[in-house]
């Protein structure tokens, strides 16, 4: 029954969101300090899967190996995962430091908190509650759902084999 909660929740932000394209979202930042768009991180005919994530989150924490699973498993096919650091760029060497600690095997970048919440926010109608929040674009680059809080990957590929 959780499972099933998990798969019905995602499975109705999804629907609810409005189609916005990456190249509307939020400027961000390469680890190594160049502005970038999270378009250009996207790949042709590729699912993308955005992971909003700050140091201090435990949830977040519990999430990257099972988001690097879900990246691993699809990255060469149908799907790939990004990471965003909301933590500022300010603080780049601790994120570095903390991103080479963890067990990630998705790219990062690093955005501002109060930008990245206003563009999702404008693209949502939602405010921005926390991280984890995924959000998920479609092979086009447009932004076809959210979630703040955990996803199951089962949910996932469910949504992107539709």
């Amino acid at each position: 029954m959780k499972r099933l909660l998990y798969l019905t929740s995602f499975s109705l932000l999804l629907l609810t969101t409005s189609f916005v394209s990456a190249s509307d979202w939020t400027e961000v930042r390469t680890l190594e300090g160049k502005f970038t768009t999270l378009s250009q991180h996207f790949e042709k005919d590729k699912w993308t899967l955005v992971m909003l994530w700050t140091t201090d989150c435990g949830i977040c924490q519990r999430e990257y190996p099972i988001m690097s699973e879900f990246h691993d498993k699809h990255k060469d096919t149908d799907a790939k995962v990004i990471g965003v650091s909301l933590d500022g760029y300010s603080k780049v060497d601790s994120i570095t430091e903390y991103i080479n600690e963890m067990p990630m095997t998705f790219d990062n970048l690093i955005g501002e908190i109060t930008v990245v919440a206003f563009n999702y926010e404008s693209a949502t109608e939602e405010s921005l509650r926390g991280t984890p929040t995924f959000l998920m674009f479609n092979p086009k680059g447009q932004l076809v759902g959210h979630n703040p809080g955990p996803v199951k990957p089962e949910a996932l590929e469910k949504f992107i084999s539709r």
